[in-house]
């Protein structure tokens, strides 16, 4: 049987401007105006086949997941983690300020020489160079903390 045997004569209607578009596209690729028709006529099959075998495949996939995993277990096991790290944040956290309030108080001890104003202003600036550090990102604090000159120069500046 010829190849030609199975085909089937259609008729369809382009806006003149979709005809120059694939009369064009047919010319660089050195086919019929047909030809090209058909071309993108498979292309569109193709993809909607392709599109309907991905959701298949979506459907499959996501089907097994709820299957061997319960949402909500992990649903509970994320709760569980996130409370224990809210719980390790919360006694760093009580620690931070414990060492903050000694060191005040070790400060106020020590600096009996200065005036009350001069220790405000060095606990102002002491608090602004803290909240300056916590606003740092992951990636400037190692070699901000490794810059023992520019470190210095902070410090001598409380």
């Amino acid at each position: 049987m010829n190849k030609r045997d199975d085909r089937i004569i259609t008729s369809i209607y382009l806006t003149k401007e979709m005809c120059i578009q694939v009369d064009k596209i047919a010319a660089k690729e050195h086919v019929s105006r047909n030809e090209q028709i058909r071309r993108y006529i498979e292309k569109g099959l193709n993809i909607d086949g392709y599109t309907q075998n991905i959701d298949f495949i979506s459907s499959i996939i996501r089907q097994e997941l709820l299957a061997i995993y319960h949402i909500e277990d992990i649903k509970a096991v994320v709760e569980q983690q996130t409370n224990r790290i809210a719980k390790m944040h919360m006694k760093t956290g009580k620690v931070d300020a414990a060492a903050f309030f000694l060191l005040l108080k070790v400060l106020i001890n020590m600096a009996h020489e200065g005036t009350e104003e001069q220790f405000e202003q060095m606990l102002n600036e002491a608090v602004t160079l803290g909240v300056d550090y916590m606003q740092k990102k992951d990636f400037q604090i190692n070699s901000f903390l490794q810059d023992s000159a520019y470190l210095r120069k902070l410090a001598d500046k409380l």
